[in-house]
């Protein structure tokens, strides 16, 4: 199961959506002209079921092309929010960054970038052209085996342009936050996404122990969480000692998801019929029994 590709698969069907929706914004008018009460019951009296559900499904349409307009903003407004949070906390540590030769010589530190920090920090920095930081505390406490381990690690990220995914999936997932699977999805790919820059870390001679020290060290110093590389500490050092991460999908979560997929697409792909609705909207209007009782 790939996390990323059924958050995209989820994205491309609520894009679809949201377009259907779109070739129709009139519907959205009904939501103000949707007829009284004492009007909606003579329509009722008068014209049928029919007439009431077209108009039924068409004001549904109209909510949920408000409703994800709204979510694809809000997805927006914390899509920038997160690339305006890096570059700042990128623009730091580069403002911060100290010579190689200033710290103890590690051949391997020649292409990361180490600034200087109280904090035992380790990240990729950057979306389009990713860079690996450490900071100097994290480079005094890890000796150089376990340092070297944690650059493998990073390094892959960056090959990889893993914050430019991980932003692409937290569009996502904030685009499609209704859908119960959605934040199991993100947290998966972020999950799996560090399994294999470990699995790249030690298929490149480095001794699984080592990472698995460098993982507890920090936690002993209580790091905070901003400290991208120890994240998520207890399954990265359970899969580093031999024991297989336990990755189920949640079946009521998927279930859920299904049935509002389900009639989110059902409600979108309600015919829009104009003279239907108009008729029964302005049916109190022309309607001859209530003008008699007028």
């Amino acid at each position: 199961m790939n996390p990323a590709l059924l958050l995209g698969g989820f994205s491309v069907l609520s894009l679809l959506i949201l377009f259907q929706l779109y070739r129709h914004p009139e519907t959205a008018l009904l939501l103000f002209s949707l007829p009284s009460p004492e009007a909606l019951a003579c329509n009722l009296r008068c014209l049928g079921i029919t007439p009431f559900l077209q108009v039924l499904g068409e004001t549904g349409k109209a909510l949920l092309l408000v409703f994800m307009s709204l979510s694809f903003l809000y997805a927006l407004f914390r899509t920038v929010s997160r690339i305006l949070r890096t570059a700042a906390f990128v623009d730091r540590a580069e403002r911060n960054a100290v010579r190689i030769r200033d710290i103890p010589r590690f051949p391997f530190l020649d292409n990361v970038t180490v600034f200087e920090d109280r904090l035992p920090l380790a990240f990729t920095g950057g979306f389009l052209k990713p860079r690996v930081f450490l900071s100097t505390r994290l480079a005094e406490i890890l000796d150089d085996k376990e340092l070297r381990a944690v650059v493998l690690h990073e390094s892959h990220h960056q090959r990889s342009k893993d914050p430019l995914k991980g932003l692409a999936v937290s569009f996502i997932s904030d685009f499609l936050f209704f859908l119960p699977i959605s934040s199991f999805l993100k947290r998966i790919f972020h999950l799996t996404s560090e399994l294999t820059a470990d699995a790249y870390s030690v298929s490149s001679q480095v001794d699984p122990m080592d990472l698995v020290s460098s993982l507890l060290k920090v936690q002993k110093l209580k790091g905070p969480a901003a400290s991208w590389f120890f994240d998520p500490t207890r399954e990265r050092a359970n899969h580093l000692l031999g024991q297989p991460a336990r990755i189920s999908l949640p079946l009521k979560r998927s279930f859920l998801t299904l049935v509002l997929l389900a009639i989110t697409a059902l409600v979108a792909l309600v015919p829009v019929k104009k003279s239907v609705s108009s008729l029964f909207i302005d049916h109190d209007k022309t309607c001859a029994l209530r003008s008699g009782q007028r």
